[in-house]
């Protein structure tokens, strides 16, 4: 597969696209093909910090499917759509086209997001409960002021706010105040133009996104006995006792808490995830840059998808052609000659270098009915012959329909193409 991973030492540390083998499935994981993941600070903080060693994967927001799962696992099946954060620190990160979540990293992909919006939520939602929820504890008619609430945690807090009944003012710039107002916020305030203690006084609570001066002037605006919490650093102990406001430490971070707490927001409608921009994995350095400006609204995503380079992708159509004139169709026509396949095997998962797969056959009977039936795929029987492995490294769906199955037929591997559109490519 292929990852971003860390090279370089110091101030000469950089990100580079690799080939490196996929991470396997251990009891109580699962194996997920990434279909988009995103960018946080936090990813390239830890890079910067020398935190995350050379050849270290970072990210750990992520959206895509199951392709695998390891023993114990019966909360997901191949097939399912999911998303959720990763550690990045103990295990491989989601700049990936493939990682390993543990069952409590994630959730099912809410059906109101797209693969892209689902990997931009994650980190974002569980930060905003954690400071308002969990830990200002934020009630119904209070006001809040929002700093940063036009970037990713920001406008999630502007979100859960409105959603809980308090009185939302932000921060941002300008040409961010339409987009964070359309969110709920009340009232906007220019900090470009503007000290916000001009405006905001005797708050009850008071997020901060930002850091630095920001977070330390905001003491003074905080009304005694209201609460001040931050995403981006914290105000000494003694300050907060001298305001005589409460700074309340962070709360654990609680990736399963937080992420059910959005949930009902979510397939309520009111709990929106904005994209700012969308690179392909190739353009990892410079999506981190763009996310170091500090002037994105909302999330910076990379998708994996995009990332698969022309020169390693053909049409189906090649596949298709072959058969209509009879030819037998090369595997190494539409996949890179480093291209592997991920699936099941002799009962166990495992992957193959697409070398090894050398002709193309069209199947009589599509195995689709099987599949979605038996609600998993391990093995399928097809006009007699058993199909002991099942290629995951496809377009959205593809799993559970089965439009693409390995087929054993007289000792010899091919592949089962069935139902495909001929203009879709076939990814690596």
């Amino acid at each position: 597969m292929r990852a971003a991973r860390v090279h370089g030492e110091g101030n000469t540390r950089v990100l580079r696209v690799d080939t490196v083998a996929l991470p396997r499935v251990t009891p109580n994981t699962v194996l997920v093909r990434v279909h988009a993941a995103s960018v946080n600070p936090v990813d390239w903080k830890l890079q910067d910090e020398g935190d995350l060693k050379p050849l270290a994967i970072p990210g750990g927001d992520f959206a895509g499917e199951v392709v695998a799962v390891g023993a114990g696992v019966t909360r997901y099946r191949c097939g399912d759509r999911v998303a959720g954060t990763v550690d990045q620190m103990e295990t491989g990160g989601s700049y990936a086209e493939y990682l390993v979540a543990p069952l409590d990293a994630m959730v099912k992909k809410p059906a109101r997001y797209s693969m892209q919006e689902a990997s931009a939520y994650p980190t974002v939602a569980i930060a905003a409960w954690r400071f308002l929820i969990a830990g200002a504890d934020v009630q119904r008619g209070e006001r809040v002021l929002v700093h940063g609430a036009s970037g990713g945690v920001g406008s999630m807090v502007v979100q859960i706010a409105t959603a809980r009944g308090a009185t939302v003012i932000g921060t941002a710039s300008a040409r961010n105040h339409d987009f964070v107002r359309a969110l709920g916020a009340a009232q906007m305030i220019d900090y470009t133009t503007t000290r916000f203690e001009d405006v905001a006084r005797n708050m009850d609570v008071v997020v901060d996104a930002v850091g630095g001066e920001t977070l330390t002037r905001s003491v003074a605006v905080v009304r005694r006995g209201g609460r001040l919490v931050s995403s981006a650093g914290s105000v000494p102990a003694e300050t907060c006792r001298a305001a005589g406001i409460l700074c309340p430490s962070r709360a654990p971070w609680d990736v399963p808490r937080g992420l059910a707490y959005v949930a009902p927001l979510i397939e309520a409608g009111q709990l929106q995830v904005h994209i700012d921009s969308v690179y392909t994995l190739d353009q990892i350095m410079a999506a981190q840059q763009h996310s170091r400006s500090g002037r994105t609204r909302g999330k910076v995503v990379v998708d994996m998808r995009a990332s698969e380079t022309a020169g390693a992708l053909e049409p189906l159509q090649a596949y298709l052609d072959g058969h209509a004139t009879g030819q037998e169709a090369h595997f190494r026509r539409a996949f890179a000659s480093d291209a592997m396949l991920v699936g099941i095997k002799d009962g166990q998962y495992r992957q193959w270098p697409a070398s090894e797969y050398i002709r193309v056959s069209s199947s009589g009977r599509a195995p689709a009915d099987e599949a979605q039936r038996r609600r998993r795929i391990e093995s399928l029987t097809i006009n007699g012959q058993v199909a002991t492995g099942v290629i995951a490294l496809d377009y959205p769906d593809m799993i559970a329909r089965d439009h693409m199955t390995l087929l054993k037929r007289d000792g010899e591997w091919r592949i089962v193409v069935k139902g495909y559109d001929a203009s879709t490519p076939v990814a690596r």
